[in-house]
């Protein structure tokens, strides 16, 4: 299938997407070269959804060389303000998490699409690094959305130093979160997959690493158990215009082999939907 790029206008009037300058209400590290960001922005507190994200840069009339944005899914909404949990890779987050109290940061959103709950009454999430990101705002949403949901956390990270504090997970997500960690410093020794045992669950959620995402996209597959996965990737705009984040897609029904945008499309799709 072939995607004809549409206008960020066109775009935003579908959805409602709003581009703002938002000052930065709360900056802390969390973790090992990982930031805590919350952002005033009540157009985008106000509708976003597990799933969705942002994408978060300085345009051209930013401090400094200007770059291109980076997305980041919701992680909190708190009144008129959004969490943003992100990790320094490289120039262009280390700038992002060099913001503090006060400054401002160029956001667009809420972009992409989030998870489809339906009628699940018990939910498996697995979270990889910042990929527990989505998971933060989950619980609270479904309270709201479809309350008595049962929702069990899984977070894994590389070593101790790099996960996410424990105490601060409950406080914004309102559950505790199993921790893993693959050098076995902090919580259970082993990949955050080893963890998910998928009996008396009705749909497995995922967000973190492609490999993780498809490990656990085959276990929920071979399981039969209705899976939802959201996928990280590079992207330069976050609305479907740039066509940088296509992903091979097949229909389930039809077997029709295509490709979407993460951006657009994604990013949360079912799993027999990707083409891995």
């Amino acid at each position: 299938m072939t995607h004809q790029p549409r206008s960020d206008s066109q775009v935003n009037e579908e959805r409602r997407i709003v581009r703002k300058w938002c000052p930065v209400s709360a900056a802390e590290e969390v973790a090992e070269a990982t930031f805590w960001l919350e952002f005033v922005a009540p157009e985008i507190a106000a509708r976003a959804a597990p799933g969705q994200f942002v994408m978060i840069g300085f345009g051209t009339g930013g401090w400094g060389t200007p770059f291109l944005p980076r997305p980041n899914s919701v992680a909190a909404v708190t009144g008129d303000r959004i969490g943003l949990l992100i990790r320094v890779y490289g120039g262009g987050s280390r700038r992002l998490a060099g913001l503090r109290r006060g400054d401002e940061a160029l956001i667009l959103g809420p972009l992409g699409n989030h998870f489809q709950i339906g009628t699940a009454e018990r939910v498996l999430c697995l979270a990889g690094g910042v990929g527990l990101a989505p998971f933060l705002l989950l619980p609270g949403w479904l309270e709201r959305e479809t309350p008595g949901t049962v929702v069990r956390l899984l977070y894994g990270e590389r070593r101790g130093a790099a996960v996410f504090n424990p105490d601060k997970i409950r406080a914004i997500s309102g559950i505790a979160a199993e921790v893993w960690t693959e050098d076995g410093s902090l919580g259970r020794q082993g990949l955050v997959t080893e963890g998910a045992s998928l009996e008396d669950m009705d749909l497995v959620l995922a967000c973190g690493p492609t490999p993780m995402l498809k490990a656990v996209r085959k276990l929920a597959l071979d399981a039969g158990i209705r899976c939802q996965v959201a996928v990280e990737e590079h992207m330069a705009c976050g609305l479907g215009t740039c066509i940088g984040c296509a992903i091979g897609t097949t229909d389930p029904e039809t077997g029709a082999e295509g490709y979407d945008l993460v951006c657009r499309d994604g990013p949360v799709f079912a799993a027999e939907r990707l083409r891995w």
